[in-house]
């Protein structure tokens, strides 16, 4: 599935925005520990009841280290994003906190309510708001952010997000300190602990981010929640951080977003697909109807009714039906754009435009076409299939599988000139998953592959049966004639080993060349050869 971020880009908006607002400031509270260091047990308590004394006012966060005890296992569920959230403040030694990035890093038993109290007195240029949702038959998690700026930042500005556990209590210490009870753990950093850029941001700017996350290494899911914070990653200062709300109030009334453009092909050559994207609710009123444009290459192709019921952040995957254009050479871009929300303009049009990059599938002549599928835990949910653009015929398929986590490789013997679809699909709805992949190559070039498809993914590929002749001009070797009916001749300087190919990558001939070689090619059958003589290889037709 092609993923669509959606960069909320500056614009004029359509109501009036208090530029001098007052944003109450949230502090972040970065905390670092191991559950075998003395210090930690002994200071934790202090920090602890300092953050709960203010927590309407801030939103914690610890991370594991391996030091000095290597067998943490809050560390050992996640040690990338821990490690990543190390490496930015530099951090050799527990325990530490970093406040805002850059209003303190040491060990918290320096912190105090006074300090406290002097860094919530700094205003915020940014307001933001996040709700989130768990799905425990699913095992996930989504977090809804929310954000609004009231002053200019500029630099390397990200949102990070991260998904904690409030409280974990060991029956028995799981390290040497002693320590049973941990808080506000981190588990996960959404999307990845590198967070999302949002560019420069102007007055006025408004962001909305969705990010799922399939639950791994939770002790209780009803101590689970959210934060999320605005960095910047060259200074480290936190602008803001955000606590999670259960009754979330977003800062317009119509207000609809397009993510995650779907079920398109990222390569195309006939230019028809049946896209679908996903409409989500960020506004207090209900979502009831919503005008969607579909652009292709600047020129608008139609419009799309749709009407619903989708209550603050709900979202619904939308049909948009077939659409077909001329595809141009190179990059192509498909969007989809919100015309209307509820009968009127959308009050935040920054994220009303979802977009998707097509590209032209180049041309394949002649070469051995070559599928590989490397299933997953569950083969017998994969098929395939090869389909004749022009036709609508089905002119390969394959799958199910028996082998989990095992390399299937399929020669593909196309037999006509012309555009061809390859869909791959998966019976359980998630795609390849675990160390499953699939790829498919013309020659050695991949032209395109994936593993994250939900129930399906397709993409087209040119291909051409007959070789030109001319694409063998510029060589020493002069075989003639080409094409043939039978008999060809080598003919080269001094003595060279000969190979013949078939399109399927069978070696059918294998000699030498001294000056002048004949071979009948009949014998092989009517087909396209790969001919290598020495260092050069040529291709040809056999009628």
């Amino acid at each position: 599935m092609k993923k669509v971020t959606l960069l909320v880009a500056s614009l004029l908006m359509l109501f009036s925005l208090k530029t001098n607002a007052q944003n109450e400031r949230i502090l972040l509270f970065e905390c670092f520990t191991n559950t075998s260091c003395g210090p930690c047990a002994q200071q934790n308590p202090a920090l602890d009841a300092l953050i709960n004394a203010n927590a309407d006012r801030v939103a914690a966060i610890k991370y594991h280290m391996n030091w000095p005890g290597a067998n943490d296992p809050m560390y050992l569920h996640n040690t990338t994003d821990n490690n990543s959230r190390k490496g930015v403040y530099s951090v050799n030694s527990v325990p530490h906190t970093v406040v805002d990035g850059i209003r303190f890093a040491n060990t918290p038993g320096n912190l105090n309510q006074n300090m406290v109290n002097q860094w919530l007195s700094i205003e915020s240029p940014i307001e933001m708001r996040l709700a989130y949702e768990l799905d425990e038959p699913n095992n996930l998690i989504t977090v809804h952010v929310m954000g609004r700026v009231s002053a200019e930042l500029l630099g390397n500005i990200r949102l990070y997000v991260g998904v904690i556990e409030k409280e974990i209590h060991y029956s028995s210490a799981p390290g040497t300190n002693g320590e049973k009870d941990f808080y506000s753990v981190m588990k996960k950093l959404l999307p990845t602990a590198s967070g999302t850029s949002l560019g420069d941001l102007a007055v006025g700017d408004y962001f909305t981010y969705t990010f799922t996350w399939e639950l791994a290494n939770v002790y209780n899911n009803d101590q689970l929640d959210a934060i999320a914070w605005v960095q910047n990653a060259g200074t480290k200062e936190v602008y803001q951080a955000c606590k999670s709300s259960e009754n979330i109030e977003p800062f317009y009334a119509n207000e609809a977003c397009l993510r995650n453009i779907s079920n398109a092909k990222s390569v195309s050559c006939s230019g028809w697909m049946e896209p679908k994207v996903e409409l989500a609710n960020y506004g207090s009123n209900t979502l009831t109807s919503a005008e969607l444009g579909i652009v292709v290459n600047g020129e608008s192709l139609k419009s799309v009714q749709w009407s619903g019921n989708l209550a603050t952040l709900a979202s619904e995957v939308v049909d948009l039906g077939e659409i077909s254009f001329p595809v141009e050479e190179g990059a192509n871009s498909l969007e989809v754009i919100v015309l209307s929300v509820n009968g009127t303009n959308d009050e935040a049009p920054a994220n009303d435009i979802a977009e998707f990059e097509i590209t032209d599938a180049p041309e394949n002549v002649a070469k051995v076409l070559k599928l590989t599928v490397r299933t997953d835990d569950n083969p017998q949910e994969t098929t395939w299939k090869v389909t004749n653009m022009a036709t609508g015929q089905v002119v390969i398929e394959g799958g199910p599988y028996d082998e989990a986590n095992h390399k299937y490789e399929t020669v593909l013997e196309i037999t006509g000139d012309g555009c061809y679809d390859f869909t791959i699909y998966d019976a359980g709805g998630n795609g390849l998953s675990g160390t499953g992949v699939y790829g498919l190559k013309a020659g050695s070039a991949t032209l395109f592959s994936g593993r994250e498809f939900g129930f399906s993914e397709s993409n087209e590929f040119r291909y051409e049966v007959t070789a030109d002749v001319d694409e063998n001009l510029g060589q020493t070797t002069n075989i003639y004639p080409n094409p043939t009916t039978g008999l060809v001749n080598i003919v080269g300087e001094g003595v060279q080993n000969v190979t013949i190919y078939n399109m399927a990558g069978q070696r059918v001939f294998e000699g030498q060349c001294d000056g002048w070689l004949q071979i009948d090619m009949k014998r092989f059958g009517a087909g396209v050869y790969a001919v290598q003589v020495g260092e050069e290889t040529q291709r040809i037709v056999v009628k």
